[in-house]
């Protein structure tokens, strides 16, 4: 999205005076401000401890405020109070990073079930707000949340039986979801999933393995509904999915709201954790960690295979010392760049040294058009090694347990 002439912000930043300076997260918060349309006219950064009132200090919100932004934006979280307090001395329209992220969810939710996941997230964000807000009602400490007027008990009662229902509907979606998968296998495909941090070239990925031409931006979160392509490896039938990225910090009730969509990722067979291997060595490290963390979070049980993108932007020495520093996050890296197909070999040989290696079956059909129809299916779903015809159809083949399952009317036998 190209920045608006007429949406301008300033970014704030306060940062621990007992923890080191981190420039990372203001160079994060550009990218994302200007995924989300907004021109930047200054980058504020205060070390200090935490403002009670504002988060950081007041005269810093007076010079961000000198450059007459349409919005302040802060990478720190912000509290009910601190955004009231902001708004109500300062008459200044404010954001933390999370709400910012939020901004271009809901700017690229294409799909229902995405525009339900960051509906859910806005309605998960808000709620404990909501309530605090009308506890400090009732104490006569402050007037309404985020400062719009009073509020009732309702509007609460609202943000918990609207959150319910969009439960519901995405606990719905992600039946069908599993129902999908389950086809799937019983079509014959392993099903990976790409993950890592935004911006990590996972898209460019997708496109340079699969040959398909999926949008991909030099932007954070392009890609917000799962995206598959198939290709296939060494005769194995391979569907590879693209969803959303992950970022640092990311907060569980987001994770939790992007469960049916997050789930293409907990449920495939492997992932590929893909990381820019451009980045330096210790935003690399925190970004593999944030990843490592969403996985965990997601409830990743497959395999992993960590593909280090973008190598062709640095020498091979350089490379190395990289894969050092982060080898007990990534001991057995595969290097490749997906925008000039280097590596990619090497990366499919990975991949199918990585999948489950399929099983042999003897299978024992009816010698009719049942069997006859059934034969056909396994033709086109598993790798038959041997079929003998007789009074019954006698069939040996290589293939996944759910494809064999599938065949109701035949005696399996495991070889």
């Amino acid at each position: 999205m190209a920045a608006n002439d007429g949406k301008t912000a300033v970014l704030l930043m306060r940062e621990n005076p007992h923890q080191p300076s981190d420039s990372y997260k203001m160079e994060e918060l550009r990218g994302l401000a200007g995924a989300a349309g907004y021109r930047i006219l200054a980058e504020i950064i205060q070390v200090r401890g935490r403002d009670h009132r504002f988060q950081i200090g007041r005269g810093k919100i007076s010079q961000a405020l000198s450059y007459c932004p349409d919005k302040l934006i802060f990478y720190n979280p912000l509290s009910p109070n601190q955004v009231f307090n902001i708004r109500s001395e300062f008459s200044a329209q404010v954001i933390d990073r999370f709400n910012l992220i939020l901004e271009i969810f809901a700017s690229r939710a294409s799909t229902r079930e995405a525009k339900l996941q960051v509906e859910l997230a806005r309605l998960s964000y808000d709620a404990p707000h909501v309530k605090n807000a009308l506890s400090l009602k009732k104490l006569g400490e402050q007037p309404g949340f985020r400062g719009a007027g009073a509020y009732e008990q309702s509007m609460y009662n609202d943000i918990r039986g609207r959150s319910a229902k969009i439960r519901a509907a995405l606990q719905e979606v992600e039946m069908m979801g599993e129902d999908r998968r389950q086809r799937r296998r019983e079509l014959g495909f392993d099903l990976i999933a790409l993950a890592g941090y935004t911006n990590a070239g996972k898209s460019t990925l997708l496109n340079s393995l699969t040959g398909s031409g999926v949008s991909a931006i030099d932007q954070p979160f392009t890609t917000l509904s799962p995206t598959t392509r198939a290709l296939e490896i060494k005769g194995r039938r391979v569907l590879l999915t693209d969803t959303v990225g992950f970022i640092d910090d990311l907060p569980h009730f987001l994770i939790k709201a992007f469960r049916s969509t997050l789930a293409e990722i907990a449920q495939a067979d492997l992932v590929l954790l893909v990381a820019d291997m451009s980045d330096p060595p210790e935003l690399l490290r925190r970004k593999l960690v944030a990843s490592h963390k969403a996985l965990w979070d997601c409830g990743v049980s497959a395999p992993m295979l960590t593909v280090l993108n973008k190598a062709d932007r640095l020498a091979e020495d350089e490379a190395a010392v990289k894969r050092e520093k982060i080898s007990d996050l990534a001991p057995h890296p595969v290097q490749v760049s997906a925008s000039t197909g280097q590596g990619l070999a090497d990366l499919a040989e990975c991949i199918y040294q990585q999948l489950q290696p399929l099983k042999e079956y003897q299978i024992r059909l009816p010698n009719d058009s049942r069997g006859l129809r059934e034969l056909s299916r396994l033709y086109e779903t598993a790798e038959l090694l041997q079929v003998s015809y007789g009074e019954e159809l006698v069939v040996r083949l290589r293939g996944r347990e759910e494809t064999v399952a599938r065949a109701g009317l035949c005696k399996v036998r495991r070889l």
